[in-house]
């Protein structure tokens, strides 16, 4: 049997501050003799870290099983099985780090080995296999003493206005250590769009003196740190005196260091910066409740309360063509969904829709009267990118090239996209990209039709996250934002419309009914917005008044059951038509689930 374990590793630098464990060594071991595996596998992780010396790891070498290494996301994969000897047990899970990181690659220091915790996977079983989702964040105590093993020291902060606490984008921070024969730089960087900053540095950064390297040395552990705060254009809006690295809150500080720093100018709301703003026509945060994951209301005609999501979605927003903070360079973004808690996986390949998201002037002859400026679509789709520039097609002169053709954007295997350098309204505005969610969360048909009145397996939705990264080409994201639930459900609806008369003895579909009608429906999904049965006649008319009103309803998961019978001796003879209809709570952002109409005719 094969089993899939997927994982994800975060460290806090501190509550405001987490930073994935990328390009780390996550081994796994088998339990060693003398173990109490039962006991460690539920004890919290805090009771369970520990950094290995070299001996430790060398002892319980032949245990190791498998080992694989994580993404710049702190993302792992381990395909286990008998190549492994594996069989669903228990594993200890180890980290390896040759370094850590941002951490600068001078001086070297050795590798450090920390075991995390004991694990009992609750395998999940699949049509590939069994497979188990895992994710831990090392609590800031723990993994700013590993950062300090290497040498690696950071500095997290956020810049606000002192008046509103409104964070300020796009300013150039300066830490300085407070020495005490000459203050040294430890570095700057700039803020992003939430205001948010980090700069990091190492030990040698601030012991160093004007005797160095025959003189190394500082009379506390750490700086005494004091900041510099400019605009782009180099205006000075903060300037702490280095007397301020002396204060208590400042002196000696660790290998982790988290401040918020406030500046009084007036922020100008921020016109360029990349952001997620809706799936199809609502809005993440005023119209998608954020503890149901469904819409809280109708939008523009469609949708409402309690609706929650299917098919292929419009994630809308923008991402500009250059960076709005720092050096002007090319953007690109992309989009993460997490299933449960899961570890994030990139929108890409099958997972992506074609989309529409923006438009660019080329040079183009459609009617082969001479090239002028002709707008040409942009698309974002999982596959068939086209070149850029398009090329001009080779024809004798005179000939019409014909419609231009789209071009079209296909994410990496990460999920990024470059915003095209060409587009119009400064980039790529609206749709950004649409996502597939049956391919993510898949639906079809519920199993079972109600065959007795009885459902057999109703099949509910899945909640997903769903996070937008951007940043420049090549380098890591400056701004995000997360929609944090978002219900989807992409499984029809369970129905079943059946006459009791076409199952008597000698009776089928064909015969003629005489006397009696008894109607059996199953009309059931976990969302399900409307659901009704009706009788009409090839006259064009329904019974009316011979009978009850039919059921109906509108709540969900619908309703089953047997329609009482029904006296048809005195109905006219003609042929009948009986019908269930339903409509599921679902959209997909523009458009809703349409009525879904089942029917049986008999004669009378």
């Amino acid at each position: 049997m094969a089993y899939l374990f997927k994982g994800k590793l975060s460290g806090l630098i501190c509550d405001e501050c987490l930073e994935p464990l990328s390009n780390v060594k996550v081994r796994l071991y088998r339990a060693r003799e003398g173990q109490d595996v039962a006991a460690l596998a539920v004890a919290n992780p805090k009771e369970t870290f520990a950094v290995l010396s070299a001996a430790q790891v060398k002892a319980k070498e032949s245990s190791l099983f498998a080992e694989a290494e994580t993404d710049a996301q702190g993302n792992f994969t381990f395909e286990l099985g008998e190549k492994q000897r594996y069989q669903g047990g228990a594993f200890e899970l180890d980290v390896f780090c040759a370094t850590v990181p941002h951490r600068k690659p001078l001086p070297r220091r050795e590798p450090v080995q920390f075991s995390i915790t004991t694990l009992q996977p609750q395998w999940r079983q699949t049509e590939g296999g069994s497979l188990w989702a895992w994710s831990y964040t090392l609590p800031y105590r723990f993994w700013c003493w590993i950062r300090g093993l290497f040498g690696a020291w950071t500095l997290c902060g956020k810049v606000v206005t002192c008046e509103t606490q409104q964070p300020v984008a796009g300013v150039k921070v300066s830490a300085f250590d407070a020495d005490w024969l000459q203050d040294d730089a430890l570095g700057s960087a700039n803020t992003d769009g939430a205001g948010r900053f980090r700069l990091d540095y190492v030990a040698s950064d601030f012991q160093k003196t004007p005797f160095s390297p025959l003189i190394n040395l500082e009379w506390v552990g750490g700086p005494d740190l004091y900041f510099k705060i400019e605009t782009g254009g180099g205006t000075v809006l903060l300037e702490e005196p280095r007397s301020r690295g002396r204060d208590k809150d400042r002196e000696n500080a660790g290998p982790c260091f988290c401040v918020e720093l406030c500046v009084d100018v007036a922020e100008q709301p921020p016109f360029n910066n990349p952001l997620f703003t809706h799936v199809g026509d609502f809005h993440i945060i005023t119209d998608i409740s954020a503890v149901s994951g469904r819409t809280n209301a109708a939008v523009l005609g469609h949708g409402g309360p309690d609706y929650g999501f299917t098919g292929a979605l419009k994630l809308r927003g923008f991402c500009p063509k250059t960076s709005p903070v720092g050096s002007p360079d090319p953007m690109r973004y992309r989009f993460l969904y997490s299933i449960g808690g899961g570890a994030p996986q990139p929108v890409t390949g099958a997972l992506l829709y074609p989309v529409l998201v923006g438009a660019r002037l080329i040079q183009w002859d459609i009617f082969g009267t001479g090239v002028s400026w002709t707008f040409q679509s942009i698309y974002v789709a999982g596959s068939g990118a086209t070149p850029d520039p398009t090329p001009t097609p080779v024809v004798p002169p005179g000939t019409p090239w014909g419609p231009v053709p789209a071009h079209v954007v296909v994410p990496d295997s990460d999920g990024w996209i470059k915003v095209d350098p060409n587009a119009l309204d400064g980039g790529f505005y609206g749709p950004l990209l649409r996502f597939n969610t049956p391919v993510a969360v898949p639906g079809g048909a519920a199993p079972g039709n109600g065959a007795g009145n009885a459902l057999t397996d109703p099949k509910n939705g899945t909640d997903l996250a769903i996070t937008f990264e951007a940043g420049p080409v090549g380098g890591a994201a400056t701004f995000s934002n997360t929609l944090s639930k978002l219900h989807v459900n992409n499984w029809s609806e369970v129905e079943l419309l059946d006459l009791a008369q076409f199952h008597g003895p000698g009776s089928d579909a064909c015969s003629e009914l005489t006397n009696a009608l008894d109607i059996r429906y199953t009309a059931d999904h976990a969302l399900m917005a409307s659901w009704s049965i009706a009788i009409t006649s090839a006259s064009g008319s329904a019974p009316g008044t011979i009978v009850p009103p039919f059921p109906a309803g509108s709540t969900a998961r619908g309703g089953i059951g047997t329609y009482p019978t029904i006296n048809i001796s005195s109905w006219a003879h003609c042929s009948y038509r009986v019908s269930l209809t339903t409509r599921r709570r679902l959209t997909d952002g523009e458009t809703d689930d349409s009525d879904k109409t089942t029917e049986l005719t008999f004669c009378k």
